[in-house]
């Protein structure tokens, strides 16, 4: 007697093989085999096959897959059903197991972590190629965001990708906006062959740390957002595959400044598999002109300052020079502090001016305060005159108008 597998059981296992699995490859090994059943699998067990488990929801679909298989002897004189050729696919016939289990059926396999074990498990409920990629266009943060082009199934358990708080069509907008227009950075994608969306993460090529006063340029791969939990093993090996340097040590919003490096950085004599438990690292950010409002939720550099040179920064530190904040779920960021828009410094006052510069252009009337200057209307605003020059804002003015589309 040969070995019997459905079809969907094939399809489901060489899928999960070309997504990583290390079981999924040897067991195919093992399937391929012109032998008789009895070499290759323990006992009576054959007649593998798989089945669904839905938990459905509003969203998504919640899906395990588990095996079932046929364990009676169908050639035993006694067996109820015995020379019935579907016998073994009644359901009184057959036994659900766990993937443990099916895998433990066969007699040549090596033993396997605990790691390798729960990425078989996972992995085979995806029943498609997946694809990772890097990509660096507008759209294709809004298409990575926005939570109708997710996969319709996930995991039992947690889909961080599904309650992610930039799904919403607004949000999304405004974090590719942001992401692409202001910050400079790129996304790793992974989809499945009908090209739904089953994990993110963003992709700092552009970051920066500092060692002995001088800066050097690192990329850092940011949390990771998944369908299921096989697909982060899936971005991590595509991040080191393609010389990402580090990515956080966890996966999770609350550890900014813990990172594990994924390749070595010879410049500072890092090497690869080294962990971090307080590393400073920041983006310069180039702020281009394009950005036209919002911010997303960060996870890791979170803090936007402003340093000495007035150059925007996204730390994953916070300092006095804090300007805002980017932990909200709305879509915009939480002002901190102020840039005055004619001397360029941080500060607390009321007023979008800072105390000094609001004395040099206001004066106080009977009836109040008035401009002392003349105004001029930029964009369908009013302004003082003096924030520009040839009709274009001086560079103070400039920064600020840039930092407040964050607000918006």
């Amino acid at each position: 007697m040969k070995l019997t597998v459905t079809d969907e059981l094939k399809s489901r296992l060489t899928n999960a093989a070309s997504n990583g699995s290390v079981i999924a490859c040897d067991i195919l090994a093992e399937i391929r085999k012109n032998v008789e059943v009895s070499e290759i699998i323990k006992g009576n067990a054959n007649y593998f096959s798989t089945k669904r488990k839905r938990q459905s929801g509003d969203m998504f679909n919640k899906v395990k897959v588990v095996f079932t298989v046929c364990t009676k002897d169908v050639t035993n004189p006694n067996f109820p059903d015995r020379d019935n050729p579907q016998a073994p696919w009644f359901i009184e016939n057959r036994a659900e197991v766990e993937a443990s289990t099916f895998i433990g059926y066969f007699k040549n396999l090596s033993e396997y972590n605990e790691l390798d074990i729960n990425y078989f498990s996972n992995a085979i409920c995806v029943n498609s190629k997946i694809t990772v990629k890097v990509y660096d266009k507008m759209n294709d943060f809004v298409d990575a965001y926005t939570a109708d082009n997710y996969s319709g199934i996930a995991q039992y358990g947690d889909s961080s990708l599904h309650s992610s708080c930039m799904r919403y069509d607004t949000t999304a907008r405004n974090a590719a906006d942001f992401y692409h227009n202001f910050a400079g950075a790129k996304i790793i994608i992974a989809k499945d062959s009908a090209n739904n969306i089953l994990g993110r993460a963003i992709l700092w090529t552009n970051a920066l740390l500092k060692k002995d006063e001088v800066e050097y340029k690192i990329s850092v791969l940011d949390r990771v957002y998944f369908t299921h939990s096989f697909i982060i093993s899936m971005i991590y090996e595509h991040a080191k595959r393609i010389g990402v340097h580090l990515r956080k040590q966890v996966n999770d919003f609350n550890s900014c400044r813990q990172f594990i490096s994924i390749n070595p950085f010879i410049e500072i004599g890092m090497e690869s598999g080294v962990q971090f438990s307080d590393l400073h690292v920041y983006i310069k950010v180039p702020a281009k002109k394009w950005h036209k409002n919002g911010a997303p939720y960060l996870d890791t550099f979170y803090n936007v300052l402003l340093d000495e040179n007035k150059q925007v920064i996204l730390s994953n530190k916070t300092s006095g020079r804090q300007i805002a904040e980017c932990r909200e779920t709305s879509g915009s960021a939480d002002r901190k502090k102020k840039i005055c828009p004619k001397c360029g410094i941080v500060h607390y006052g009321c007023n979008e001016l800072c105390e000094h510069c609001h004395s040099e252009i206001y004066v106080q009337t009977i009836f109040g305060e008035a401009l002392s200057c003349k105004t001029v209307e930029y964009k369908g605003e009013i302004f003082p005159s003096l924030l520009f020059k040839k009709g274009r804002p001086v560079d103070n003015l400039q920064l600020y108008l840039q930092v407040r589309k964050l607000y918006a």
